[in-house]
């Protein structure tokens, strides 16, 4: 719905939609989503007007897993799923996702004369991104109903081996089972659930579990932008950019399975040093800490990421010759901040890694020749020094606050060309380009 602008200089839109499915394509998967948009305008007068807009679409959707090419086979079907199976004769997903990002933005456009305006912009995004996935102790076994030692390709090597009577009769029996029972090649959530039960009468750790692993985000942006045009055949545009990011990144409980004990501790790393050793805590200054549903526990880091720039484009006319030249120059900084001591690495995995520093530039230029109506040629050229991802920046981030050595800036260079061409016929455009990445994080 919109009013459209009224006498009184304000103007209002909005709207709303809903999209799910029961059931997708890949069978266990499911789609679940809201969505809004909202905005208001404030005209004051020829020169000045202010607009507000905020939106979001909370959303909950199951995945597909992929799998080998052996499951696909055996399940004659490459839609197979092994993300799903039956609980009390339900379909249930273990890999769901579910992400809400409410946004909003206020602008300020300023019409300075008729040939120059400034549009300002603050915004912000709070981004809730969780994907669950099952978890298992060190003494469970893999539920997984892909994973490789439930496939008849464990039992002996299918192209070297002699197979023995018994591993033969195994591998005819493991094979059936994938063919023609559906419910062994799915997700078996009663027999977790019994299994933790069993766990339960005896006072021992719950076996299996469902976590969810959150990827959050919190930003600012504030952007100024100019635009001013000289005469008929130039103008440029100048701008400046600020954004800080603050990553929020943890796992927490989402279902214990009908279970009720659980430490947080490395189950794994139990196996390698004991139970009595400080390796295997997660959180070395609240140790054998028990967690229940709704609780954070594994890791849990913040990553922060400041941008600064400041641009210039120009671009004119002049005869048969389009062209364009722009610039600009600014800084990111990146730290790690961790919220837990780790076992694995207690000096450095508490409290800041301390800041890295990257001055950003670039340069890009274009031309654009008309032979006539019908035909002509573009050609643009740029060199780019940007940050590095801070997704890549940093070694083992769910453990320490250590960046990866030898960190700098990225450096990009390339250009293309393309002809374009337009007849009676047929009309299209042919382009070759060239990139080259310098200087990229290897992990």
């Amino acid at each position: 719905y919109s009013t459209g602008l009224m006498k009184n200089g304000w103007a209002f839109t909005g709207s709303a939609g809903y999209r799910w499915a029961n059931e997708g394509n890949i069978e266990g998967t499911f789609y679940n989503a809201f969505s809004y948009f909202l905005a208001a305008e404030k005209v004051f007068n020829d020169k000045h007007s202010l607009s507000i807009a905020t939106w979001g679409a909370p959303t909950e959707r199951g995945q597909q897993g992929a799998s080998t090419e052996e499951a696909y086979y055996l399940a004659n079907s490459h839609y197979y799923n092994p993300n799903w199976g039956y609980q009390n004769g339900k379909k249930r997903n273990a890999r769901v996702v579910n992400s809400f990002e409410p946004s909003a933005v206020a602008t300020w456009d300023f019409k300075i004369k008729e040939d120059m305006k400034l549009v300002t912009s603050a915004g912000f995004k709070y981004s809730s991104y969780g994907t669950s996935a099952l978890g298992w102790n060190g003494n469970a076994s893999d539920p997984r109903p892909d994973y490789y030692k439930k496939l008849p390709s464990s039992i002996f090597n299918v192209y070297n081996d002699v197979p023995t009577p018994e591993q033969l009769e195994q591998f005819n029996e493991v094979t059936d089972l994938w063919k023609h029972n559906k419910a062994y090649r799915q997700l078996d959530w009663d027999l977790m659930y019994f299994s933790n039960q069993q766990a339960n009468a005896l006072d021992k750790e719950t076996l299996y579990y469902v976590e969810e692993r959150h990827n959050d985000q919190l930003a600012f942006n504030f952007n100024s932008v100019f635009n001013h045009t000289i005469n008929d055949h130039s103008s440029y545009t100048a701008g400046i950019a600020v954004n800080t990011t603050k990553g929020m990144h943890f796992k927490k409980m989402k279902d214990l399975l009908g279970g009720v004990l659980y430490t947080d501790i490395d189950k794994f790393s139990v196996r390698d040093y004991g139970e009595n050793s400080s390796i295997i805590q997660n959180d070395l200054d609240h140790p054998n800490r028990r967690i229940g549903e709704g609780d954070k526990f594994g890791y849990n880091y913040n990553i922060f990421v400041n941008k600064q720039s400041t641009w210039l484009r120009y671009q004119g006319k002049s005869g048969s010759f389009n062209y364009f030249a722009s610039g600009k120059i600014g800084s990111t900084q990146m730290f790690r901040e961790g919220l837990m001591r780790n076992g694995r690495a207690p000096l450095k995995s508490l409290g800041s890694s301390g800041t890295a520093k990257f001055l950003e530039g670039g340069v890009k230029a274009g031309l654009t020749y008309f032979l006539n109506g019908n035909h002509s040629f573009t050609l643009n050229a740029g060199y780019e020094d940007r940050a590095p991802l801070a997704y890549n920046s940093f070694v083992a981030p769910r453990i320490k606050n250590d960046f990866v050595n030898d960190l700098k800036t990225e450096r990009v260079y390339g250009g293309d060309f393309t002809y374009n061409f337009n007849t009676p016929i047929v009309m299209g455009r042919i382009t070759g380009y060239y990139t080259r990445f310098q200087n990229q994080v290897e992990l």
